[in-house]
């Protein structure tokens, strides 16, 4: 039941700000256009904040003292690899195969993972999650950035395709954050207060933003690629994931952060981002509501069997 609880409480305040998205629209106080609008604004202004945030705090000395981030960063881009081999072979409109690919690799690990981790290994659970989760959020965002931009339109040549991506707001985001990451200052409160606000408003915001724009009845025509899509990143990938590890070598705390990142649902960013990028954003949103009501289930599951076989 505590496992359960875990699980509820991290999901119930993503279906809060989704249903009020929904309620708003449906009462009229909102329209379609202006939730568009306000989308562009998320991924433009709020996300490039998180980006920075992210790789501003990330203490890069730690990477060589802990294993379970050499591990999980690679393991990360292989998969990122494997999806853009694997997901073409299933889909050919090239407005779904980024879409399709992101909600394979990329987690809400920020608001899922942490927790997690604090609720079954407590404070030094947390700690090695947020070590983790800076190393991983920035592949995340860059590396989902990188192929919606290939997948936009026609082919385009490699130096427009290299141009867009250094344009992208997310990518601006992350170079700011290391530049300021390397200087031989810190940021003062007065810029850092208002900056952590900022990160703290994006996830709500664009979740209210996909409540509102959300068509439930169109999901018939998603349902194979929601299908694949979900199974792939709920199921297959911690399973194979969790064997990898089991034959590593990774018990307890690392095998749990590490696999937190990879079986968590579908990040919310992937929303704003596919809409902002000419992708299937319906494709995209319905991946977040899906593997967000169903990871109550299965990380549930999860928990109770990696406990049972002593993994964790």
């Amino acid at each position: 039941m505590e496992n359960l609880l875990v699980a509820t409480n991290a999901v119930i305040p993503f279906m809060v700000y989704i249903l009020l998205g929904a309620v708003s629209k449906k009462i009229g106080l909102v329209r379609e256009s202006f939730l568009k609008e306000l989308n562009g604004v998320v991924f433009k202004v709020f996300f490039p904040f998180i980006m920075f945030n992210n790789l501003y705090d990330v203490d890069f000395g730690k990477l060589s003292g802990a294993g379970y981030v050499g591990f999980a960063v690679p393991a990360t881009l292989i998969l990122i690899f494997l999806t853009l081999l694997l997901v073409p072979l299933f889909e050919k409109d090239r407005r779904r195969i980024g879409v399709i690919a992101q909600a394979i690799f990329r987690s809400n690990s920020v608001l899922y993972a942490i927790p997690l981790a604090q609720s079954v290994f407590g404070a030094e659970g947390a700690t090695m999650a947020s070590i983790l989760v800076a190393f991983l959020v920035p592949i995340y965002n860059i590396s989902s950035v990188a192929i919606l931009e290939y997948y936009r339109g026609g082919k385009a040549s490699y130096g427009k395709l290299f141009t867009n991506i250094l344009k992208n707001p997310l990518i601006i985001g992350a170079i700011t954050g290391v530049i300021f990451n390397l200087l031989p200052v810190n940021m003062p409160e007065c810029l850092a207060h208002p900056i952590s606000e900022l990160c703290s408003m994006a996830t709500p915001l664009s979740l209210f933003v996909l409540g509102g724009s959300l068509h439930i009845h169109d999901m018939k025509k998603n349902i194979l690629p929601l299908v694949t899509g979900t199974a792939m990143k709920l199921l297959l990938v911690p399973a194979l994931l969790s064997f990898i590890m089991t034959r590593v070598g990774f018990r307890g705390q690392e095998f749990f952060v590490v696999f937190c990142m990879f079986a968590t649902p579908v990040a919310a960013a992937s929303y704003p981002m596919a809409q902002s990028m000419d992708a299937d954003a319906d494709l995209a949103g319905e991946y977040v509501v899906v593997t967000t009501l169903l990871s109550i289930i299965t990380i549930f599951c999860w928990i109770l069997f990696l406990k049972n076989l002593r993994l964790i």
